[in-house]
């Protein structure tokens, strides 16, 4: 194999994934925005709210469309898909990586819920779990779809794990 082939192949071997990452990321995103959304109505809990609430950040107007807030939601999951892929096309363990991913992300209602007033407080269990089970769904199925990716790629080994 010439020098030049060998270094595009290479460098192909860990190009990132766009379209797997942005479809990913919007699929999960829709999945956790939904489950979430069905999650609000029944229980009153205001993990939806939660999901989409922006109304911390200083350049934005306190109040904002819904549509808009989770175009926002489905931004920030393809950048988690996007993260996902280029982590995984780099070792095995798709599933356990995308249920990490799931729990790390939850951890963000420890902030959300302190910079709002309009959203479940800090200490309210109930949301808590309501907003972990969720984002530990989110990771499953970032899992999943990491896994049928590596599958489709002919790795195998990791689609396994």
């Amino acid at each position: 194999m010439s020098r030049p082939q060998a270094l595009k192949q290479n460098s192909s071997n860990h190009s990132l994934p766009w379209i797997a990452g942005t479809l990913t990321g919007i699929i999960t995103g829709l999945f956790l925005g939904f489950f979430l959304k069905v999650v609000q109505a029944y229980t009153g809990e205001k993990v939806y709210t939660l999901l989409l609430n922006v109304d911390f950040v200083p350049w934005l107007p306190p109040i904002l469309p819904e549509w808009f807030e989770f175009t926002l939601h489905l931004l920030v999951s393809v950048i988690i898909g996007l993260f996902y892929f280029w982590w995984i096309q780099r070792s095995d363990y798709p599933l356990v990586k995308g249920v990490l991913l799931g729990a790390f992300s939850s951890l963000l209602y420890i902030p959300l819920s302190l910079l709002s007033v309009r959203v479940p407080g800090l200490l309210d269990f109930k949301a808590i779990s309501l907003w972990i089970i969720g984002h530990l769904l989110f990771g499953i199925l970032l899992g999943v779809c990491g896994r049928i990716w590596k599958r489709q790629k002919g790795d195998s080994h990791s689609a396994r794990k």
